[in-house]
């Protein structure tokens, strides 16, 4: 790599992914980091670099003093935001999910990662103070053969796994919301998952009532754009646990 007196002073070198679907380019480029983007460009971020000619939206994985590839390298053209959206765990994830169903990164990150809005991502971010503990029936978890062992492991910070089949008659909404937020409270964030729009509004509705609006977000596809990105910002960024 010739020496640029234009580039970055410390580790002038960009590793970029670039989101392109065809399988032989699901791979990293090095590109030289002009001085002016240096504040703005870390790990994470999206960029805009060329690629044939054309300019195409990427992700920087990295920052290195210098790159084996041979000859000169192209400059990074633009950082689109300073926001860190691609974080190491979606990054491996996104790898692991590419390697199981044979796609590619490209295609598994257009999905992980929401479109950027601009306005949004400008907008004040809320506190990240982990919400209090909440009020669990404790009556009810113990119902289930170890159902307070893993209420306590889950206090503790501690990673239990478990099946569980929810009795007739039980209030599974309210179950599920007092695990997850028995493990924001403790700093962490928890992540339920069900099939649909009804259930996602039943789960969200307990979650709220146990730690307030502020700490839970919901994800939908029937989301716009702009929402969806806001709440994922919120996870994201810590102020939704």
């Amino acid at each position: 790599m010739a020496a640029d007196q234009h580039a970055a002073e410390v580790d002038p070198v960009a590793r970029i992914l670039p989101l392109l679907p065809l399988p032989h380019l699901d791979r990293e480029f090095d590109y030289l980091m002009p001085q002016e983007l240096d504040a703005d460009a870390r790990p994470g971020v999206r960029v805009r670099e060329r690629v044939a000619g054309r300019l195409v939206a990427g992700f920087l994985l990295s920052r290195i003093a210098r790159s084996d590839q041979p000859g000169n390298l192209g400059r990074l053209a633009r950082v689109v935001s300073p926001e860190r959206v691609l974080t190491d765990e979606i990054l491996a994830l996104a790898d692991e999910v590419a390697t199981r169903y044979a796609g590619t990164r490209a295609d598994v990150l257009r999905l992980a990662v929401p479109p950027r809005h601009a306005r949004v991502e400008a907008e004040e971010p809320r506190g990240t103070e982990p919400p209090p503990p909440p009020e669990v029936d404790r009556t009810a978890w113990d119902r289930y053969r170890h159902g307070e062992n893993f209420l306590d492991a889950l206090v503790a910070g501690r990673a239990p796994r478990a099946a569980w089949q929810v009795l007739p008659g039980d209030d599974w909404p309210r179950r599920l919301a007092e695990l997850a937020a028995l493990v924001a409270a403790g700093g962490r964030a928890a992540v339920l998952v069900v099939p649909d729009q009804r259930d996602l509004d039943r789960v969200h509705t307990a979650c709220v009532e146990l730690a307030g609006a502020d700490p839970v977000v919901g994800l939908a596809a029937g989301l716009g754009p702009a929402e969806r990105y806001r709440r994922w910002l919120a996870a994201l960024r810590g102020s939704a646990r």
